[in-house]
This record gives structure tokens, C-alpha cells and sequence, in this order.
């Protein structure tokens, strides 16, 4: 971008003797629509880990946790279905793209709920969050919310001798398979009910998602077979344990904006942030607000707002983009839509560090 810039003067130089006055003008404004881009082209993003609260506040006297799987009840699941797009030969020697309906009499929905809630029993325990993880799998399917008639909390209770039971209650993939795997899309529907043992009222969680897996997923050798079958026991794993993160609270990665620039105090405080190191980061960065450049005060603005943040210093990293959004020149629509789109991520994190407060167990 730089060059570009360069390459874009130097024509402008040569212009002057040759061209009119609308033409010289023209070049300027595209050489300062050029310099406006530079911000942008010194914008990276680095990876944290940030804590998110899980959806239910659970208090700290539920230590047993029950697990039941009741979707081999469910009438409302079908067997297991899904769409083949193929190529077929017309009489003209082109290909045409056809669809047809399938099934795999061999992938059984018990078996991938079952799956589901192994992996999400697994991560509970890994997480240590509560004293005891119970996986009853599908071996408690009589007692089952969404049966109202049938449903017996104090009989739920008696028998699994726990403090909460999360119910899978529904699980069903719609599936679409492209040309020989090159590519295969599952939208995923699942219905989790939670009830816990002093509250008389029972809470519903729909969670839908769209997997995708391409021919690189899959070793090399596979069959038909074995490949449908990896998506969806894939696709269980995955759905099982995503949904730990809105039981309780959970690390995730994130993707975090920081700028760059050629100064050495910003060369060296961006290899110390890439360490982790963002005490030292921000001694450096904190010298360049103050440069009489207003490019790299900004920038520098900006990367103090991260270092505030990985301090748990929310309000402070605010106004520190404020501040750098006021430095930029006012056209620079794009530093602008960082700044505001940053400041909006933290504000949802310091009404999620309320919430972490009354999830988080010693």
C-alpha cells in the first residue's frame, strides 16, 4: 500500500507540467483516499481467551448433575435421512446438477444423541464445575418434561438423587451432501430441558447450528459410508460439548484488533502484547499517544484500549478509544467503525463480567 501510495506522487509530480487543474486535483484526492487506507492496512487482529457466562445462573448449593438422553422417545424424530447433490450426463454431453433423497439405514439417531450427551457429560467433568456429573443416557427415558402427563419431579429426583438434570429431549440433522463429499452442510436442531430440584418451573434451550465439512476433512480412503458417518458423529461430539458453554462458565478464543506501525516504541510493544507481556506493551504504547504524529497516537490510543481490557480495565479502555477515534482525521470511516465496534464488544463484556461474578465458584 505504501508503494501504491508512492507510485501514485510520483505520477502526480509528473502531471503538473502536463495537465490542467481538474486533473491535479483528481490525483490528489485518490493520493488522500490512498493515505486513509493505511490505517486499515496496518490493522491486525491477535487471539485471547475471554471467559463467557453461561446462559442459567446456577447457585452454589447443585453439586450432583444428572444427564438423560429422551430422544429415543421423541415420535417427532425420523430416521436418518439427508439430500445427495449429484452430476448427472444430459444427452448433450453437459453436466447437470440433480438431487435426490437418501438414507443410511446403519446411522441410528439413539446412537448419535447417546453420543451427544457423552461428550457433553465428558466436558462437564473436565470442567470440574460441579461435584458429581451423572450420565444416565437414555436408561431414564420414562421420565421425560415434555411428557407433562407422565412428568414426576419428585420421582426424577428420588431416582437420579441429584440436584439438576439436564434433559437432550430433541435431536434431528438435515443434511446435504455435494458431489461425491466435496463438500457437506448439516443443520443441526437440538432441545435441551433443564430442571432443577427446588424450583417447581422447567427451562427450554433450542440450539441450532450449521456445520459445514469439506473433502479435506476426510482421510483419504474412506467409503461413502464411513465419511456420513464421521460428520455425524462429528457433528454429536461438537453440538454436546458446545453446549457446556451455556450451562456454565467457559474460556474461548476471540479475535482482538491492535495496529501496527514502523516506529520502534510500536515494533517492540507489539512483540511484547504478542507474548502476553501487556504490562510492558502498554508503557510503550503509552509513550506514543503522546506523538505529535497523529497516525501513530491513534494507533497507539487503540492498542492501549487492548492492554486495559487484558487488565480488566473496561471503563479505561473506553475512553482510551475514544480518544483514538478523535485523533483520526474525521474521514477515516473505516478507524471509526473499529473504534465503535470495539467499544460495543466492551460493553457486552462488563455486563458479562456481572453475570461471571455470580457464576464463577471458588
Amino acid at each position: 500500500m505504501k508503494n501504491l501510495i508512492f507510485v501514485f506522487k510520483s505520477i502526480m509530480a509528473n502531471y503538473i507540467a502536463s495537465t490542467k487543474g481538474a486533473n491535479l486535483l483528481f490525483l490528489m484526492l485518490v493520493c488522500i483516499s490512498l493515505t486513509g487506507c493505511v490505517t486499515i492496512y496496518d490493522a491486525r487482529t491477535t487471539q485471547i481467551e475471554i471467559m463467557k457466562p453461561g446462559i442459567f445462573n446456577i447457585s452454589d448449593d447443585i453439586k450432583t448433575v444428572a444427564l438423560i438422553n429422551s430422544v429415543p422417545n421423541n415420535p417427532f424424530i425420523p430416521t436418518f435421512n439427508y439430500i445427495n447433490h449429484f452430476a448427472t450426463l444430459t444427452n448433450s454431453s453437459d453436466y447437470q446438477e440433480s438431487t435426490a433423497p437418501e438414507n443410511d439405514a446403519t446411522i441410528k439417531y439413539r446412537d448419535l444423541s447417546n453420543t451427544c450427551i457423552d461428550a457433553l457429560a465428558w466436558v462437564l467433568k473436565k470442567e470440574d464445575y460441579f461435584g458429581e456429573v451423572i450420565n444416565y443416557h437414555d436408561s431414564l427415558n420414562i421420565i421425560n418434561p415434555s411428557n407433562k402427563a407422565l412428568f414426576n419431579p419428585e420421582r426424577l429426583f428420588q431416582e437420579t438423587n441429584s440436584d439438576l438434570c439436564i434433559f437432550l429431549d430433541r435431536f434431528s440433522f438435515e443434511i446435504e451432501k455435494y458431489k461425491d463429499f466435496e463438500a457437506v452442510t448439516n443443520i443441526a436442531s437440538l432441545s435441551w430441558t433443564i430442571v432443577y430440584k427446588k424450583d417447581s418451573l422447567s427451562y427450554t434451550y433450542k440450539q441450532r447450528d450449521t456445520l459445514t465439512f469439506v473433502a479435506a476433512d476426510f482421510t483419504p480412503g474412506l467409503t461413502d459410508n464411513m465419511k456420513l458417518k464421521m460428520v455425524v458423529n462429528n457433528s454429536s461430539t461438537f453440538l454436546g460439548q458446545s453446549f457446556c458453554s451455556k450451562i456454565i462458565p467457559t474460556w474461548i478464543p476471540v479475535d482482538r484488533v491492535y495496529y501496527t506501525s514502523g516506529n520502534s516504541d510500536m515494533l517492540q510493544a507489539e512483540k511484547f502484547a504478542l507474548n502476553s507481556d501487556w504490562l510492558k506493551a502498554a508503557e510503550l504504547w503509552n509513550t506514543q499517544t503522546k506523538s505529535k504524529k497523529s497516525m501513530i497516537a491513534a494507533k497507539a490510543s487503540f492498542n492501549m484500549a487492548l492492554s486495559c481490557e487484558m487488565q480488566g480495565r473496561f471503563d479505561t479502555a473506553i475512553e482510551w478509544l475514544v480518544n483514538s477515534s478523535s485523533m483520526m482525521n474525521k474521514k477515516n470511516k473505516e478507524h471509526q467503525l473499529i473504534c465503535q465496534d470495539y467499544i460495543s464488544a466492551l460493553m457486552l463484556r462488563k455486563k458479562e463480567i456481572v453475570k461471571l461474578r455470580q457464576q464463577v465458584r471458588n
